[in-house]
C-alpha cells in the first residue's frame, strides 16, 4: 500500500506532527545507540595503505609546487 500526500492532510501543525510521530513510535529509532563495526583483516591493511598513499601524494604535490623535483 503506497501512501499519497493526501493521506497526510491531517498533519497541519507541529503538534499534529508530534502526535503522529508518537503514535507511529518513530522516535524509538533514534533512542538506540549505534556501535561502530571493528575493522579487521585485509580491510584494515587497505586503509593503512590508502593513508600512506595519500600522505605520499600530498608530499609530492607540495614538492611540485616548490619546483624541487
Amino acid at each position: 500500500m503506497e501512501l499519497k500526500p493526501e493521506d497526510y492532510r491531517f498533519i497541519k501543525t507541529e503538534e499534529d506532527w508530534n502526535r503522529f510521530v508518537k503514535r507511529e513510535k518513530l522516535l524509538e529509532y533514534s533512542a538506540k545507540p549505534v556501535k561502530r563495526a571493528s575493522i579487521k583483516g585485509w580491510v584494515k591493511f587497505a586503509f593503512v595503505v590508502i593513508r600512506i598513499y595519500i600522505i605520499v601524494m600530498v608530499v609530492l604535490v607540495f614538492l611540485g609546487f616548490l619546483h624541487v623535483l
